[in-house]
């Protein structure tokens, strides 16, 4: 018995890096920071800016062409995710709470998208 080889192997959810990417996909912003701790694997799928981009639009219709590579000028989509995306997110439950009201009009999307331009050229000119 001692030192024969078991032939049960447990399954992994590691295996299949697609299949935790598409969970840490359905993740909101503080669970995937506490999902990225879990190991190294995990941490370099949260990290990924395809995720960070899928978090940003999937409350909205898909971005136009330019909008991929504005983004990546401005620091990515991580960034944009905590500069802009999760405040409107946050102040949406809040005002949700109060009032019950539906998702983003495209006016609050533009606004948070200028307001992260506005903050990158802000902190370029303080860096000159």
């Amino acid at each position: 018995m001692c030192g024969e080889k078991s032939e049960k192997r447990g399954l992994s959810i590691n295996e299949n890096q697609d299949v935790v990417a598409e969970i840490l996909k359905r993740l909101d912003d503080r669970s995937l920071v506490a999902a990225a701790a879990v190991c190294r694997l995990w941490r370099g799928l949260a990290r990924s800016e395809a995720l960070w981009e899928y978090l940003c639009f999937r409350q909205l219709a898909p971005p136009p062409d330019g909008v991929r590579a504005l983004v990546a000028a401005l620091g990515g989509y991580r960034r944009l995710y905590t500069a802009c995306v999760r405040p409107l997110l946050m102040s949406r439950r809040r005002r949700r709470r109060r009032e019950r009201t539906a998702a983003w009009t495209p006016h609050e999307a533009e606004l948070s998208l200028s307001l992260f331009c506005v903050d990158y050229y802000q902190r370029l000119l303080l860096a000159a």
